[in-house]
């Protein structure tokens, strides 16, 4: 069963989702703690805590708690790589949380339509794989909006 957060700020239209302050507003009694990991994980959901791997990039802890945090609001306080679907379900969730379309133009446009993935997700705060995903997500919409927004038609989003 979905889990609301405890309590939630709006945000403004066109702020940015910090999964941190949502974290801090929203789930007040989870922990977050850096530690090593085995293996290729990046973050795990251990309620009350959220583990996110040592040596990681700031980028990339935020996609991972971003990602954790769906999790929670969806019910789940304990999910590993054995539940691929809810795992694909998830990382969407996050990558479209993190990185707006407005967001998205902005950044093409700054790298004047550069097809530079890793400037990409740097211009956005995330790590390549969420960057990645995001475009891949992209709806017909999303993509028409995009191409007005950019005044053009970049080939990597089509």
């Amino acid at each position: 069963m979905p889990h609301e957060p405890r309590s939630r700020r709006a945000r403004e239209p066109g702020e940015p989702f910090d999964p941190w302050l949502y974290l801090r507003e929203g789930w007040p009694e989870i922990d977050v703690v850096i530690e090593p990991m085995s293996g290729l994980l990046l973050g795990e959901l251990r309620y009350p805590v959220i583990a996110l791997r040592s040596g990681t990039s700031a980028a990339q802890r935020r996609c991972t708690l971003a990602h954790e945090l769906v999790h929670l609001e969806r019910g789940v306080t304990d999910c590993g790589p054995w539940n691929a679907r809810e795992e694909r379900q998830v990382h969407a969730e996050a990558a479209r949380r993190l990185i707006s379309i407005g967001a998205l133009a902005g950044a093409i446009r700054e790298l004047g339509g550069d097809h530079d993935l890793a400037a990409l997700a740097h211009l956005l705060d995330v790590d390549r794989q969420t960057a990645t995903l995001r475009m891949q997500l992209l709806s017909g919409a999303e993509r028409s909006r995009l191409r007005a927004a950019i005044g053009s038609e970049p080939g990597w989003v089509a």
